[in-house]
């Protein structure tokens, strides 16, 4: 490459990088606000009343699919009374963080992340516990479609509406050596 267009590419980047670093820093990179309204543009996504009805819907669906035989309906009782209770405290969560006072500092930032964090894995605890124990009671087929059927937080949408590939689907697990 010629020394005059490396030059030109080197202060193009430089340019981009020296213009991008000062709004990142301010806080335009997605902190609090971010991009298309960061926390304050999912206040729609966000209703308790709707999360509530997200999940109900989604826990019944998940019934159906199941086709659950009569002795595995009390598992599938306290399954689902655990998943409804964690969509209220979700829902709970939510509301204080918009109704309490945005934090100043980023040591308070910091502090109140790691809090959310905690009652988030205790909660992911809790919901473990309670499909580990509905898990126990599924037969093989029922075991499968719980698995391709139940997505923690939700099916995962991309904004055409198609199903978002996972995590797991774009990176599976590697296949045992033989």
């Amino acid at each position: 490459m010629k020394t005059w267009i490396k030059t030109a590419v080197a202060a193009a980047v430089a340019a981009t990088v020296g213009f991008a670093a000062p709004v990142a820093i301010a806080g335009g990179g997605g902190g609090w606000h971010g991009m298309h309204g960061g926390m304050h543009g999912m206040k729609h996504r966000m209703d308790p009343e709707a999360m509530s009805a997200r999940a109900n819907q989604r826990l019944a669906k998940l019934q159906e699919a199941l086709a659950l035989r009569p002795e595995q309906r009390p598992t599938w009782e306290a399954f689902s009374a655990a998943m409804r209770s964690r969509a209220e405290k979700a829902a709970e969560q939510m509301q204080s963080m918009r109704a309490g006072e945005r934090p100043l500092t980023a040591l308070e930032r910091m502090e109140r992340m790691e809090t959310f964090a905690e009652r988030r894995l205790e909660s992911m605890r809790e919901m473990h516990a309670a499909a580990a124990k509905l898990y126990d009671v599924l037969d093989a087929p029922q075991k499968k479609t719980f698995d391709e059927q139940f997505h923690v937080g939700g099916p995962r949408q991309r904004r055409d509406g198609q199903q978002r590939q996972g995590r797991m689907e774009r990176f599976p697990a590697p296949t045992p050596a033989s």
